[in-house]
């Protein structure tokens, strides 16, 4: 019995190192395995539900109206010229940022405050990285939804860790873009920006961490 622990203690101590020497980058659940996992509520057309109160605790229902719809084709018209797909990421980095404040002023969250605290568990104000990324999600569904997105799909949600890094290394969640032409993957990220503020749209190899210091990099 003796010797069974000790094999065991070793296996796990050298689970336990390996752990520490790596860290992870890949896409995560697919769109609907994501929002069941949390529990949350997928888009119904116009209408979303607004996650908050970290991991989805709070959903609220808030419908674009036509008015919103009519702004968000005016925010997403193709310009004449120098339409492509990195124009249309700044398109929508512009769109989200409208999204993101018509929805806070209305449900609250545009009191949300960057990053996690410990306070923010349960407030119906307060957003962490899941509740952001399943967010921007939504409102990226909406724009596919309504034909204003062009050269890029909305792709499942991506997940990066590097837990040598510690706390700045924490399991961290952005929605995705997936452009057409290239399949080149895009992390949609506002969740160290205060609400309101246009996400950061760049290359899942360069978002977070860079895919460079991490030694481990695996598929789901």
């Amino acid at each position: 019995m003796t010797d069974s622990l000790s094999r065991l203690a070793h296996v796990s101590a050298v689970i336990w190192a390996l752990m520490l020497a790596s860290g992870c980058a890949y896409q995560g659940l697919s769109i609907d395995q994501h929002y069941l996992r949390y529990s949350a509520r997928l888009p119904e057309k116009n209408k979303i539900f607004v996650c908050s109160a970290y991991t989805c605790r709070t959903q609220t229902e808030f419908k674009f109206t036509s008015e919103d719809v009519a702004k968000l084709r005016s925010l997403m018209a193709e310009p004449k010229s120098s339409a492509g797909p990195a124009e249309e990421r700044v398109r929508i980095g512009h769109t989200l940022a409208w999204m993101e404040k018509r929805i806070g002023d209305t449900v609250g969250t545009s009191a949300d405050r960057p990053g996690d605290d410990f306070s923010g568990a349960g407030d119906p104000t307060q957003m962490d990285c899941v509740d952001v990324a399943t967010n921007l999600t939504s409102y990226l569904l909406v724009l596919e939804t309504n034909g204003l997105i062009k050269h890029h799909v909305v792709g499942p949600l991506y997940v990066k860790e590097d837990i040598r890094k510690g706390l700045s290394g924490w399991t961290h969640y952005a929605a995705m873009l997936v452009e057409n032409q290239t399949k080149q993957k895009y992390a949609v990220d506002g969740w160290l920006l205060p609400s309101g503020k246009e996400p950061e749209i760049v290359e899942v190899e360069k978002w977070y961490i860079d895919d460079r210091e991490i030694a481990l990099k695996s598929s789901l």
